[in-house]
Parts: C-alpha cells; sequence; structure tokens
C-alpha cells in the first residue's frame, strides 16, 4: 500500500493553497463526502482531508482518508489501518492495546476504534474504521493527550456521523436550529436495569427495571404535544403536556401546561438510514466534558415520504 504522506509531521505539512477557515461545510473527496465542524481550518489532498483547532498549547487534527478494500472483519480493517497510518508514520510502535470498541452514537457507518499513545508520550491518536461494505474508511484524531483529544470527542462524532460514499451525501452539522428544523414527531426513550444480591450470602435477590419511550409532535407555530410511558423501578408510569417551543442561546425550551424543560442543543444531524437525529444534553452539562453514551438524549425524527 502506498504511504500517505500528506501526515508530515503531525499532520500540519500540507499544502496551504488548499487552507481554509469556515463554517461547516461539505467537503468532496473522490466519491466520499463529509462535513468539516464549524470553526475547525480544513486541508485538502489527494490522499484525504485534515481538519485542525488549536487552543493556547492544545492542538486537534482529524484526518479522513480515502477508502481501503474491506476484509469483512473490522478489528482486522482497525489493524491495517493501524499500521498504515500510524506505525508507517514513526513515533508508535505496536499495535494498539485492546479492547477495541464498536463506534457507537453516530449517526453514520459502523466500525471499530482504538487508541495508542507515542513512544515519547507527545502525541495521542484515536483510529476509526467505519465500514460500507465492500470498503473502509479511516479517520485519524490527534491531540497532544487522550484527554484533550475526549474534550472534543462530540466533534469528531459528528464529523464521522457526516461522512457517506456516493450516491449518499454528505451535509453540513447544524449546531443551530429554528422551529422549522424541528416540525414533525419525534422520539427519545432509555432503559435500565440493575439486580440486586445479598451482601451476606451472594444470593440473587431481585432485579429493578426503568425505561421509557417518549415522543413530541411540533407544529410550525411552535406548540408541541408530548406523551411518555414506560416503568420506574418496576412500577409503570405514564405523563403528557402541550406547551410551546422557546429558545434561549444553546437552549431548547419546552414551556408545557404541566413542566418546563430545557436542554441544552449540541447538533441536528441526517442519519444513513435517512431519519434526522437531534441530540440535546442536560442542561448543566459542558460538551467539553460530557460522555455522549452518558449524556446525550437523541430525539428521532423518521424519514419524510
Amino acid at each position: 500500500m502506498r504511504r500517505l504522506a500528506f501526515l508530515l509531521p503531525l499532520c500540519l505539512l500540507i499544502a496551504p493553497a488548499f487552507s481554509q477557515a469556515q463554517p461547516s461545510t461539505v467537503q468532496l473527496l473522490g466519491d466520499m463526502s463529509f462535513a468539516v465542524p464549524e470553526g475547525w481550518t480544513y486541508s485538502g489532498s489527494p490522499a484525504g482531508g485534515m481538519m485542525t483547532l488549536k487552543a493556547g498549547t492544545n492542538y486537534w487534527m482529524m484526518a479522513v482518508f480515502t477508502p481501503m478494500p474491506s476484509s469483512g472483519n473490522a478489528e482486522v480493517d482497525l489493524l491495517t489501518a493501524w499500521n498504515t497510518l500510524v506505525l508507517s508514520q514513526g513515533g508508535y510502535q505496536g499495535a494498539p492495546l485492546k479492547p477495541y470498541f464498536d463506534i457507537a452514537h453516530t449517526v453514520g457507518y459502523p466500525g471499530k476504534r482504538a487508541d495508542g499513545t507515542s513512544m515519547n508520550r507527545a502525541q495521542y491518536t484515536r483510529l476509526y474504521v467505519l465500514e460500507t461494505g465492500k470498503t473502509f474508511i479511516p479517520v485519524r484524531c490527534i491531540s497532544n493527550d487522550g484527554l484533550v483529544l475526549n474534550s472534543q470527542e462530540y466533534i469528531a462524532n459528528a464529523l464521522l456521523g457526516s461522512i457517506r460514499l456516493s450516491p449518499a451525501k454528505a451535509e453540513p452539522i447544524k449546531t443551530s436550529i429554528t422551529v422549522a428544523d424541528m416540525v414533525g414527531h419525534w422520539t427519545s426513550g432509555a432503559g435500565s436495569s440493575l439486580s440486586f444480591y445479598s451482601t451476606s450470602t451472594g444470593q440473587y435477590q431481585g432485579t429493578s427495571n426503568s425505561f421509557y419511550g417518549a415522543g413530541y409532535t411540533i407544529a410550525a407555530d411552535g406548540s408541541f404535544t408530548y406523551k411518555m410511558s414506560g416503568m420506574v423501578n418496576n412500577g409503570i408510569t405514564h405523563d403528557d403536556d402541550s406547551g410551546v417551543v422557546q429558545f434561549e442561546p444553546q437552549f431548547v425550551v419546552f414551556k408545557g401546561h404541566n413542566h418546563v424543560v430545557r436542554y441544552r442543543f449540541l447538533n441536528i444531524q441526517k442519519a444513513i438510514d435517512g431519519s434526522t437525529v437531534m441530540t440535546f444534553l442536560p442542561p448543566a452539562a459542558n460538551p467539553a466534558t460530557l460522555s455522549i453514551i452518558r449524556d446525550g438524549e437523541p430525539w428521532v425524527r423518521a424519514p419524510r415520504k
């Protein structure tokens, strides 16, 4: 396989004629397209596209590479990409440590990811492989350490969710929202199950189940209706309300007759199945320190027929 030289060194040596700071826009790379996050600087080459961000002494880089032939096994593809894109560039040694995690909580292709630290511990890499069928798309994210990289994980997830192979087309990542974006029926839900055991005997004592499913129907004038049903600690629960959607900086407020609920808005993206996914966070959540798995609340609107 050919060496992808545009990562030299620290991925900064890309022809400056292609560099531009921009809001979220869509870039094309052969039969692949993807969204550049707002505020990131984009540089392109025939081998892939690089996005960079810097704040003080911290830096972040995200590189989307042209597709590679898939083995049909995501872990094998991950190691192939690691050898080609990480080890061949120097500074790293050996395979990334297991476990290799499933790519979760994005709206794009499935796949695997793995992390590794350079030998001098001055650089941290997270490598993703997105499985598209006959090919896989490698995406490499780099920062000065893992905690710094994690602070932009929600941005990386949005980028991963935007990547499409033709005939599908990427769309810009929307980080602002209006009532027009929200019109339709949205569903959300979550669940948990806890098993209890005796501390003295170790015997099973029982299970507590909690889950819910909720739906919001939002009209063009900003009015909404809401219904929820589920179970809390094995007890049936339900709720309903109606009211109006209001907006505050970074927040969407559902002002109902029975409840007022505030959400921190993260983004809205088109999923690979054609549905639309709107991601909310709790009001106090800080995107730079959150866990999408723990904190994110995705609302889904089915494709319009």
